[in-house]
């Protein structure tokens, strides 16, 4: 697929798979999981605990899913990304390893529903809708976190993310 051109649902939820179980990969190598309760808590890189950064990209998964079925996108927030990022930060400081965990499933849960509900070819009328600025950033949005990660503790970005870890 070259850049500009759209892509089909299930290519997507692939690369979504994929990406997701690579920053998992990351946190196992720097000896972390969101599963601990005390790596939960940790401030694990960008001034954040590891629960912080799961509601972040869980807050951004929900936006996403409101692109895909149409709802508005804001979700109580500035539209702004500088300023909805702000916000859900504000929102969700100091989250518990319960609730930090529990939003971060909901909302993939959510998404990858969104857009299985989508026809296989994706959406007709919008065809660039998985590549574009909103969802095409959803399975980037888990290297951004990982190299934040690998960066608060000495360790250069990833390489970057080629093929497929899952399949």
């Amino acid at each position: 697929m070259r850049y500009g051109e759209g892509m089909a649902r299930d290519p997507f939820l692939h690369l979504l798979r994929d990406r997701r179980a690579r920053f998992h990969a990351v946190l196992t190598d720097l000896g972390l999981s969101t599963d601990s309760d005390d790596d939960v808590t940790s401030d694990v890189g960008g001034g954040w605990t590891l629960g912080e950064h799961m509601v972040h990209i869980a807050a951004w998964e929900r936006r996403y899913t409101r692109q895909v079925t149409g709802s508005p996108k804001n979700l109580g927030y500035p539209s702004a990304w500088e300023k909805f990022n702000d916000a859900v930060y504000s929102e969700w400081r100091g989250v518990e390893p319960d609730a930090a965990r529990a939003e971060y499933l909901a909302a993939h849960v959510g998404l990858v529903a969104a857009v299985s509900a989508l026809s296989p070819e994706g959406d007709p009328e919008r065809p660039k809708l998985l590549v574009g600025w909103n969802l095409g950033m959803a399975p980037r949005h888990y290297r951004e976190h990982a190299t934040i990660l690998l960066k608060h503790v000495g360790l250069h970005s990833p390489p970057p993310w080629r093929g497929r870890i899952v399949e």
